[in-house]
């Protein structure tokens, strides 16, 4: 019947969630530069979450922790077979979702600096390493203070781990945010002339 079928391939999708995390378990334990890197992603993680919401001990949730796990080997591994891979996050609104991909964006920061150069794109010099797209402008706004905390949390890690590790590098990890000129202006000019007005406005 359809449902047995059905039933049948979400049990094996399961079983290759399952694989990808024992997976994403086997790199931290192999992998030194993947277990210091997650460790950072880790402490990120609390620390935002400790700065913006006033949490004292932020524990990850079960879903959160598979999330990370399944998709470390694909982040640490430019030949992972995964690699390719799109995961949806699928979990009501308030469950935890944007904490787990900023714990991805921790992770991926992190091991970009710690394997330098590989397929020959040096991870210390900069660039872009993660893109996120909202459609709703609220949302976006929010979205964007939430990343900014976890950004800011991963450049104090970069700082310290500088003095003792060449390899976290003196470039610092930033943040750009870009949402059309109905709600930013997208030129210099335009920025200043609404800085004037809004001082108009006020004298």
């Amino acid at each position: 019947s359809v449902r047995r079928e059905t039933a049948g391939e979400l049990l094996r999708l399961a079983g290759v969630a399952a694989n990808r995390i024992e997976c994403g378990i086997a790199v931290l334990a192999e992998d030194e530069d993947a277990l210091d890197a997650f460790r950072i992603a880790n402490r990120a993680v609390a620390r935002a979450l400790k700065k913006r919401l006033g949490i004292p001990d932020p524990q990850w949730r079960a879903f959160q922790l598979a999330f990370l796990l399944l998709n470390l080997p694909g982040l640490a591994d430019p030949l992972d077979s995964q690699r390719e891979t799109v995961d949806l996050l699928f979990f009501p609104t308030g469950g935890g979702k944007t904490e787990a991909y900023l714990g991805l964006t921790a992770f991926t920061f992190a091991i970009r600096r710690l394997q330098g150069t590989v397929g020959g794109y040096d991870g210390r010099a900069g660039g872009v390493a993660v893109l996120m797209r909202y459609t709703l402008r609220l949302l976006t706004a929010q979205q964007f203070q939430r990343a900014a905390a976890l950004v800011l949390a991963c450049e104090v890690a970069r700082r310290d781990r500088y003095a003792q590790d060449e390899r976290w590098g003196e470039t610092p990890f930033r943040l750009g945010l870009w949402v059309g000129a109905a709600m930013t202006p997208n030129r210099n000019k335009d920025a200043v002339d609404e800085i004037q007005r809004a001082r108009d406005g006020s004298s």
